[in-house]
């Protein structure tokens, strides 16, 4: 593991493979036109109006419904992404056993990463994004990537496994903020979330630790 950096990019080829198939949105076909394009409404949507206690779309881009599909596909991609990201960027800190005190943790990693590796993690996002990673958006819902029903823990209980998929999504949302937080910290201090938070320094502003 060549440090933080690596973790999150090479979760990019993991996480449409290897996260919960059907989790984080609702097990139902889409819908078809006559052209081909996958229409979903908004009132498909698991999780629309979790945060928001109903649906909140000032500009109205709930109205296209022949986007909805793909937004909510990208959604789920992104929120497992950023999942196993948040994981990889904190552990990456902490254990790194073959490049200890070579590799920096954290965005200090990104510059250390020779052109051959970052030829291998584009190689593997493709295969997986081509593979069993590609979304099949006429026949199965979003995030549904054809693992079967053994990623289902309640094929029985309707309602626990939409809990499970509402968990998922609302995970995944706030993963996107995390791992983002993260990095806009360290690049504002200049210090790793452990680090900072070793050190004491919870805040990036005010302080006099930072880098700036």
């Amino acid at each position: 593991m060549k440090g933080a950096a690596v973790c999150v990019l090479a979760s990019l080829a993991g996480a449409a493979a290897f996260a919960p198939a059907f989790m984080g949105a609702k097990v139902a076909a889409p819908r078809v036109s006559s052209k081909a394009v996958v229409s979903m409404s908004v009132n498909d949507l698991l999780g629309a109006d979790v945060e928001t206690k109903g649906v909140w779309d000032p500009l109205g881009f709930s109205k296209d419904e022949a986007a909805l599909f793909r937004r909510r596909v990208v959604e789920l991609k992104h929120g497992r992404i950023c999942m196993l990201a948040t994981l990889g960027y904190l552990v990456a800190e902490v254990y790194h056993p073959l490049y200890d005190g070579k590799i920096p943790a954290g965005l200090g990693a990104i510059s250390q990463v020779p052109m051959a590796g970052w030829l291998q993690i584009i190689a593997a996002i493709g295969v997986v994004e081509l593979t069993v990673g590609k979304q099949d958006f006429e026949n199965k819902a979003p995030g549904d990537l054809g693992f079967g029903l053994g990623f289902n823990p309640f094929p029985n209980d309707p309602e626990k496994f939409a809990a499970l998929q509402l968990k998922e999504l609302k995970n995944g949302r706030l993963a996107m903020m995390g791992i983002m937080g993260m990095m806009v910290q360290e690049g504002l201090t200049g210090q790793t979330p452990l680090a900072q938070l070793a050190s004491g320094h919870i805040s990036p502003f005010g302080d006099g630790q930072g880098a700036f």
